[in-house]
């Protein structure tokens, strides 16, 4: 038998293959295969995961189709089916919210080692942010994802707001639908950090550390005087601006530059910009987890550009 007649969403239970003939035997023969893969206690996937993401998303389609109308995916979940960036997720715990209030009323979310399940959530605005599909709705999951580091709300925020997909008045109610717990003041003090000119998620952590060591920042920063190196007239944009400062901040990733010629046209870009009196701090994910490094940095570069202007 095809193993797609019993397969949904590239997984299947132990039950359903059972209901067509195939025993457990075969199903161990069919793993050395590598025709199957097992996932959890009783089900199944087609194909094997290419990363750990893709192993979550599989776990995910073996847990919604347990638990069918009853629950959907929240937190770092859902936004994995939303297609938003996350921050430091743990992929290895799998999230789900019921749809509906337990009969009991209990509240407390049941956990095991690689499962969370959060009650429904009854506030009685819930209805203006249903459930999407089989996720919550998308400033919910950004706002539980929040609940254990504000750079966890921060980055899919910024993503959600950016592509449209929430507004900031979602986010406020978000937080406000969630309630009491633990955590949320954490995300409701980052609330006001959103911002959908953020263009990465090193970008929007940035803004975070820096903001957390004093230094106001204006993203997207047009440099004054390359308007004529760019079409249109429209200058260069750094990824941060420095307030009251000619300095610049900007957030190097590994898939930034793709090229020998990306790299050569940004050597030229910089020299231009430094050639006008700028200073540019290049950050990296390893910078953003030694804050004190990023201060000297930072005010080692303040300090170079107000040489150059008491010079000029």
């Amino acid at each position: 038998m095809h193993l797609s007649l019993i397969t949904h969403d590239d997984v299947f239970p132990l039950s359903r293959a059972l209901s067509v003939g195939i025993d457990r035997a075969e199903l161990r023969r069919l793993a050395k295969q590598g025709r199957v893969h097992r996932l959890h206690h009783g089900w199944f996937a087609v194909r094997a995961p290419a990363d750990e993401a893709d192993r979550h998303r599989l776990r995910l389609a073996a847990l919604l189709q347990q638990y069918a109308t009853g629950a959907v995916a929240s937190d770092a979940s859902a936004l994995l089916l939303l297609g938003l960036p996350t921050y430091e997720p743990d992929w290895s715990v799998a999230h789900l919210m019921r749809t509906r209030p337990t009969a009991s009323g209990r509240v407390k979310a049941h956990r095991k080692a690689d499962l969370v399940v959060r009650p429904a959530l009854v506030h009685p605005e819930v209805t203006r942010l249903p459930p999407t599909g089989r996720a919550v709705h998308p400033a919910v999951a950004v706002a539980l994802a929040g609940l254990t580091d504000p750079c966890a709300f921060l980055v899919p925020a910024d993503a959600a707001l950016r592509d449209g997909h929430v507004t900031r008045d979602e986010l406020q109610l978000a937080v406000e639908v969630i309630g009491r717990r633990p955590g949320i003041e954490r995300v409701r003090a980052a609330l006001p950090r959103c911002d959908a000119r953020h263009e990465s998620p090193g970008e929007t952590v940035t803004a975070w550390v820096l903001h957390h060591l004093g230094f106001r920042t204006v993203p997207q920063f047009a440099v004054p005087g390359t308007e004529a190196f760019t079409r249109g007239g429209q200058g260069y944009r750094a990824d941060l601006g420095i307030v009251g400062s000619r300095v610049l901040v900007e957030f190097d990733g590994r898939s930034k530059y793709a090229s020998a010629q990306d790299l050569w046209d940004e050597k030229r870009r910089e020299d231009r910009i430094r050639a006008l009196g700028w200073e540019v701090v290049r950050l990296t994910w390893a910078d953003l987890s030694q804050p004190e490094r990023v201060r000297a940095l930072v005010e080692a570069a303040m300090r170079r550009a107000a040489a150059l202007r008491r010079a000029g």
